[in-house]
């Protein structure tokens, strides 16, 4: 299946989650791209492609949020009107929190700890949108599990933050797994990570912009650093680091 309108690197993310899918592999992703980069199209353009893929077959997909609404809101517009851009419009269709193809369905759910989630199978995928908000326990006890019985590839992603979150866990594991298996091989690649600036080396204009928010928040500033840097704070939550005092 073809991967219309993604840059290079959402290209080789979506195949990476695609072929896991495809194969039964099992595992888990993490995922890293710099601020409106392009990950929430990038993981609907996937959704989509896995519902039609799936149609015939069915299956399940899961995405959470640390909220309802608004972020799986958004993440449920944005698939629901890559469906109609892409003419599909009467074969894919939106009911209440759910689109379906077909016998393929996904769900958007909340992460939020209150939420009440259990009872849903994740048979062909699992996400975790802005997964460094989603509470690591909350995840482990109600959402990781939904993807046991098929052993459904898990992808987490966000923008780094404190060392004890739910992405910064994961990203961690993969490396690690990486390190021990060799990444040379794209199947063994499992933690993808795009900064500003192979951002904007596809997209000039986004350049601009990032340029214009470093000059006004300034490079050491928390939120640059974690969302257009990918960099970890040790401080998350303060307004200056070590280095800035």
């Amino acid at each position: 299946m073809s991967l219309p309108m993604l840059r290079p690197y959402q290209a080789e993310i979506a195949r990476a989650i695609l072929g896991r899918i495809a194969a039964r592999a099992g595992g888990s992703i993490s995922v890293e791209v710099a601020r409106q980069g392009g990950k929430n199209e990038t993981s609907a353009q996937v959704e989509l492609l896995t519902l039609v893929a799936y149609a015939g077959a069915g299956g399940a997909l899961i995405k959470c949020a640390p909220t309802l609404h608004p972020q799986a809101q958004l993440s449920l517009d944005r698939l629901e009107s890559r469906a109609h851009a892409a003419g599909l419009a009467r074969a894919v269709y939106r009911t209440g929190a759910t689109v379906r193809c077909g016998r393929a369905v996904a769900h958007f759910l909340s992460a939020e700890r209150g939420a009440n989630v259990v009872g849903h199978t994740a048979d062909l995928l699992l996400e975790v949108d802005e997964a460094q908000d989603v509470d690591p326990e909350k995840f482990d006890r109600d959402f990781r599990p939904m993807a046991a019985a098929s052993d459904a590839p898990v992808v987490y992603y966000g923008t780094p933050w404190g060392s004890h979150s739910l992405l910064a866990q994961a990203r961690a594991h993969h490396i690690a797994l990486e390190r021990r298996d060799g990444a040379r091989r794209p199947e063994s690649k499992r933690h993808f990570r795009v900064d500003w600036e192979q951002v904007a080396a596809c997209h000039p204009p986004y350049r601009r912009y990032v340029e214009a928010e470093r000059e006004r928040l300034g490079e050491r500033h928390p939120l640059f650093r974690t969302q257009y840097l990918l960099e970890e704070v040790a401080d998350a939550g303060r307004l200056f680091d070590a280095a800035t005092l």
